[in-house]
């Protein structure tokens, strides 16, 4: 039987999985670059969810309605040569439209992550849980949903989280979290309404923790040095990078490698602070800034688990060793 339409949330959801679908699928580095046909996006809506829209207007009149009522704007229409087309709106700045986008990308990764957490072992995990910080951003908000998840099953791993990600603590006091598996802590600090990131840059120092999973995503990749927008946030992540000690993992999606991207704020570290790198697998085959980059620093990337979701590499540092006399 077909339906006649999808409830506002569930059709902006299936929205941004298919543009991050088309995304691993085009010759492009930005999700914002593509603009998919409505027949598009109505044939690709009555083949997974048996929903035939006769009236296309009413896909942006349901848009509109999520909108309104989020208080952010995520698409745009676009006419062209009598055709409508949908594209994402481009001029996202807060944490509440970003996290939608690349969504296949930070599940694939933030999936990475839990996997190889969960070959980590510190026996009973009730007495000795997986001592994890989760660092600011939209892909390691996605991993927090997973962690989330996981706590239902009898035989899911207990943790202990240090975050200053505002969206990560909600997500991980939600009623439906086993908070018998998680004990949070966060800092101090200002809350960044764009961020959602409790900024301190003073975070960490001369007090030295050690962790077993550091995680962190970025804005921007250029060469091999690491940068988001703002110059507060970029200060905090680099005093918990420089601070913190234990496997410190660089997560990426993809679209943050950006070799010709003119910055004017300084770097909060490099490639090679990190100990491990996961990308999400692209099957399309398509050669992209990201491949060209794993290419270029293979020498330096050892693969530890190549998954059909994912990419886990341990980053060996470019820094020359220095041997004595006689060695």
């Amino acid at each position: 039987m077909v339906k006649h339409r999808l409830k506002p949330q569930q059709l902006v959801d299936f929205l941004f999985l298919l543009f991050s679908r088309n995304y691993d699928a085009k010759d492009v580095e930005s999700i914002f670059e593509l603009e998919i046909p409505l027949e598009e996006v109505t044939a690709s809506l009555e083949e997974h969810y048996a929903v035939a829209y006769s009236d296309k207007q009413w896909i942006f009149t349901q848009i509109r309605k999520y909108e309104n009522r989020t208080g952010s704007r995520l698409f745009d229409k676009v006419r062209k040569d009598n055709a409508l087309f949908l594209r994402l709106h481009r001029n996202m700045r807060s944490f509440s439209q970003k996290k939608h986008l690349y969504i296949s990308q930070k599940i694939k990764v933030s999936n990475g992550v839990y996997d190889a957490m969960s070959h980590f072992s510190r026996g009973d995990s009730s007495q000795n849980p997986v001592k994890l910080f989760l660092g600011a951003g939209s892909t390691v908000y996605h991993l927090a949903k997973i962690i989330a998840e996981r706590t239902t099953r009898k035989d899911s791993a207990c943790f202990e989280i240090h975050t200053h990600n505002v969206s990560v603590i909600n997500c991980l006091l939600e009623a439906e979290v086993n908070q018998e598996k998680i004990t949070l802590f966060t800092p101090g600090g200002r809350v960044d309404p764009v961020t959602n990131a409790i900024l301190d840059p003073s975070w960490g120092r001369g007090n030295q923790q050690d962790f077993d999973f550091i995680v962190l995503g970025t804005s921007f990749l250029k060469g091999e040095e690491l940068f988001v927008e703002h110059s507060e946030e970029s200060l905090t992540k680099g005093q918990i990078l420089k601070e913190s000690r234990g496997n410190k993992m660089l997560l990426l999606t993809g679209h943050e490698v950006r070799p010709d991207i003119q910055l004017s704020i300084s770097s909060f570290g490099g490639l090679s602070d990190f100990n491990t790198l996961i990308v999400p697998n692209n099957n399309a085959g398509l050669t992209k800034n990201i491949d060209r980059f794993l290419k270029a620093k293979a020498e330096h990337l050892v693969p530890q688990i190549m998954n059909w979701n994912y990419r886990i590499y341990k980053i060996q540092s470019e820094k020359p060793e220095i041997r004595g006399i006689g060695d």
